[in-house]
């Protein structure tokens, strides 16, 4: 009679090997159900991975213009913001300066008026969104323009003091500035005034920006200005306005000379407020096309994202069902093991 050779080591060697195998199922199956995903892409689709890969790529690529569109809205809004304050400014301080003269009013008012407009536009124009001054043109660290009104002078100040002295031998706030006539301060603004407000007197007196303004990706195939500059037509002329106020003998004139000054004064603020109004539409121009460039690049992410949930996605409901059936399974595999674990050769027997 042959006695059999009895041994649990093939048997747990089985469950060995299929607990391994279960749980590496689990893994991955759990990988699915968090994530939506499969969990070995490449292992799934094969030769289909790579276009998945260039649908990713192309998906990156419009988040990164997602985000930057963020940042260039932001600054358009800003830009939007300060041309309806000059805009504004522009008009108001036209209107105030034909109350001031047709009333008879205080002069000092109207200085005084001038400063703090003065104030605010310098502010309006320094003021950096984002880290980028939206007025410099390309020389995005740098303020555009300098505090006019800041001690010791600043160089437009100074400028503008020293343009007035050399036509008429005397600052603007000498009293002898009631001897200038109204042909005289003509010829003055016309002439020696006006030159600091052209090139080359402006950049070197008034601003530090550049001509050219920055340009921004907003889609693959589009760009749009994204800043503007402090070389303005409309910007130059309401410094004309407010510096000629604050800075061209307003107190001291007799009453003539103050009627060619302040009409002066009148007509070029609200000239700069309308010229500010043409370059205020242009920023709206691009505002929309950049509205329009998100509204693309939202449904061409949403159609590639949809076709790579297609091939990548699976179904959480046939998902779920696979993790029940393994848990289930390895649990099972668990008891069994347990059981052979106290196993005796009599028990066995």
């Amino acid at each position: 009679m042959k006695a059999d050779t009895i041994s649990t080591l093939v048997s747990r060697e089985i469950l060995r090997t299929a607990n391994a195998r279960n749980q590496a199922n689990l893994a991955d199956t759990l990988k699915e159900f968090s994530s939506g995903r499969l969990a070995d892409v490449g292992k799934t689709l094969g030769g289909r991975v790579g276009g998945v890969l260039d649908m990713r790529h192309i998906v990156g690529d419009l988040e990164g213009l997602t985000s930057t569109n963020a940042v260039v809205e932001q600054r358009m809004k800003f830009l939007q913001s300060a041309f309806g304050a000059m805009r504004d400014l522009g008009q108001t301080f036209s209107e105030s300066t034909l109350g001031i003269y047709k009333a008879g009013g205080d002069r000092g008012l109207l200085v005084a008026d001038a400063k703090s407009r003065m104030e605010t536009l310098s502010d309006v124009l320094r003021t950096s969104s984002n880290g980028v001054y939206a007025f410099s043109g390309l020389n995005i660290s740098v303020p555009p323009v300098d505090d006019y009104l800041s001690e010791p002078p600043s160089p437009a100040r100074t400028a503008v003091i020293s343009t007035f002295t050399a036509a008429f031998g005397f600052p603007p706030d000498d009293p002898q500035a009631v001897t200038i006539t109204p042909a005289q301060m003509t010829a003055y603004i016309d002439g020696p005034f006006a030159a600091l407000f052209e090139e080359p007197q402006w950049s070197a007196n008034f601003s530090h920006a550049t001509d050219e303004v920055m340009r921004d990706r907003i889609s693959q195939h589009e760009e749009i200005n994204t800043s503007s500059t402090a070389n303005d037509r409309g910007i130059r002329q309401l410094y004309f306005a407010l510096t000629l106020a604050i800075d061209g003998g307003t107190e001291n004139l007799n009453a003539e000379t103050f009627s060619v000054l302040a009409a002066r004064i009148a007509n070029t603020s609200s000239e700069g407020g309308y010229s500010v109004v043409a370059t205020q539409a242009r920023v709206g121009v691009a505002q929309e096309r950049l509205a329009q460039a998100n509204e693309r690049i939202a449904i061409e992410k949403q159609a590639l994202e949809g076709r790579i949930g297609k091939l990548e996605g699976v179904d959480p409901f046939e998902v779920a069902d696979r993790l029940s059936a393994l848990t289930a399974r390895i649990e099972a595999s668990y008891k069994i093991t347990a059981r052979m674990q106290q196993l005796t050769l009599l028990n066995y027997l």
